[in-house]
């Protein structure tokens, strides 16, 4: 699909005028072994090295010890894989009743594009192909080249990896949307799964209530497997049907301290909101865990709902918990209905309050999505890199960043404090865009054919999966903004790791440069992956209907 570029004379003339930088990663490209016109970059398999500093110190080479899941795309999704219902926040499901219409009006009321007739339109035809026509499949999963391919599976999808490096995630057929991998889930229509440390396994279960098509008007709760044993969590607010809406939960992430469990997620609440929720118990009475609202990402704020909806995505064993608040379509903020990124650094504290990300890459009223965090409390994800209007405007552009937080209430041992604080340095401290950290030295003729998009997760050795727009041979110069084939050249979307380099350090940043000219991208292959790929995982992306 793409052509075969080489650096243009001017490129080879920039990249032999920069100083000789080592940069903090190397892209390494990760092959499919399944058909797809774009590939994402979804989990990485956990594991460390025996240095703290993890590849900063170790050299991981390609990374080849820790394998990346991801997925293609031939088209968006209608809605979602992973979400219990469309959008993540229409509990409802009165947009997609309506149809195309429906799409529509979810864009305008929720994200407030200029360009919604385009935005609903490719996502109409694909909810279009699973609902009511061929239901070919659209997302096919993998591990490090080999499928990932249920029985009967039409789209599958990887949340993450477990220490082996199986797939934890669900997979839609012909009659059911969502089942799990692996797990049972007897008693229930659907399920999802998205974390495990072995012994327990997180995710939701769904039932169908009321008349209509099968993919129509479902609850669901919140879900723990003690091995193969289903445990459905009980919600906050117990009302399963509130007039036209249904109640919701789900739990993304864990972490158990002896009988001590903390799972993340979000939960049902009073006029059955969707807010983000630490769930707290022991292993012993998984079914009735207390559900612990975090304060400043839930919908109702002082009467008002100032947010659509609301997800703890990751928590790790400092009991550091990320995630992420759309704000509503009714309450816009600098231009933009943004998907706003918090932490909250102690799960175990007596008051649970979000702090949104501020400050340097993280400008007031930036939306992103969050990716994940290891236990040294290093944050990907991806956040705005424009910050003209969305309202009435057009998408922001998105690139993937890290952020290392840096040393938490829990951390207390002596040397994990100069572990999280040694690998904060390796950042200046401070958090960046990932194509600042992929500039430079001798991997620059290879990075230079990558910008990094998205990150979706991150092990305790370093070692990122991600999402890049490639173009192949080399962008004309090193800037954030550089031209492909001076602006006629082809690029696509692909998977990768990001593998730290050994030996590099702080010193070896060299960050991108802009170009004076705005980039116009004319490839004939982005389609929708690179200019409004924003809308493919966004999860989250949510005026008021």
């Amino acid at each position: 699909m793409s052509s075969k570029l080489q650096l243009t004379t001017l490129a080879v003339l920039v990249s032999a005028a920069l100083p000789a930088q080592a940069a903090l990663y190397k892209v390494v490209e990760v092959a499919p072994g399944v058909s797809g016109n774009e590939v994402y970059g979804t989990a990485i398999q956990p594991g460390a090295t025996t240095d703290s500093k993890g590849c900063f110190v170790d050299d991981c080479a390609e990374g080849a010890s820790y394998k990346l899941a991801g997925e293609t795309r031939n088209r968006p999704d209608g809605f979602s894989y992973r979400e219990e219902v469309p959008f993540a926040m229409d509990n409802s499901f009165a947009y997609i009743e309506d149809d195309y219409d429906g799409f529509e009006d979810y864009c305008f009321y929720q994200l407030g594009y200029a360009t919604c007739e385009y935005w609903a339109s490719d996502r109409w035809s694909s909810w279009y192909n699973e609902t009511y026509s061929s239901n070919t499949p659209n997302s096919l999963a993998f591990i490090e080249g080999t499928a990932v391919l249920p029985t009967d599976a039409k789209n599958t999808v990887i949340n993450s990896l477990n220490s082996s490096g199986s797939a934890i995630g669900n997979y839609s057929t012909a009659t059911v949307r969502n089942t799990p991998i692996n797990g049972d889930i007897t008693g229930w229509k659907q399920g999802r799964q998205w974390a495990t440390n072995g012994t327990y396994s997180v995710g939701s279960v769904s039932s169908r209530t009321g008349t209509g098509g099968e993919r129509y008007y479902y609850f669901s709760k919140p879900a723990v497997w003690n091995g193969t044993t289903l445990n459905a969590v009980k919600w906050a607010y117990n009302d399963q049907q509130d007039g036209d809406y249904y109640a919701q939960g789900s739990m993304r992430d864990l972490y158990v301290d002896g009988t001590t469990f903390y799972g993340v997620g979000y939960n049902n609440y009073k006029d059955q909101h969707m807010n983000a929720t630490i769930f707290k118990g022991t292993t012993t009475d998984l079914t009735n865990l207390n559900s612990v609202q975090i304060n400043n990402a839930q919908v109702d704020i002082s009467g008002d709902n100032i947010h659509s909806n609301s997800v703890a995505t990751n928590i790790n064993k400092n009991l550091v918990v990320v995630g992420q608040a759309k704000r509503s379509g009714g309450y816009p903020k600098n231009g933009a209905a943004s998907n706003r990124l918090f932490i909250v650094p102690d799960a175990s504290a007596s008051s649970i309050n979000a702090s949104f990300f501020y400050g340097g890459i993280f400008f007031d009223g930036a939306g992103g999505e969050m990716g994940g965090i290891n236990n040294y409390n290093e944050i990907v994800g991806r956040i705005d890199s424009e910050n003209h209007r969305e309202y009435d405007g057009k998408q922001r552009r998105q690139r993937a960043f890290i952020y290392p937080y840096g040393v938490t209430p829990k951390v207390t041992v002596p040397a994990e404090v100069t572990a999280i604080n040694d690998r904060k340095a390796i950042f200046k401290n401070k958090a960046w865009l990932l194509d600042d950290l992929t500039n430079g030295g001798s991997e620059s003729s290879n990075n230079n054919q990558y910008r990094i998009y998205d990150a979706s997760d991150i092990n305790d050795a370093g070692v990122i999966s991600a999402t890049a727009v490639k173009c192949s041979g080399g962008y004309d110069s090193t800037s954030h903004n550089a031209y492909c084939g001076d602006g006629n050249g082809t690029e696509k979307v692909v998977a990768v790791k990001l593998v730290p380099i050994a030996g590099s350090d702080a010193s070896a940043i060299e960050p991108r440069s802009y170009d004076s000219t705005a980039t116009e991208r004319k490839g004939a292959g982005l389609g929708f992956g690179a200019l409004t790929i924003l809308g493919l995982f966004g999860f989250m992306r949510k005026r008021i209907k």
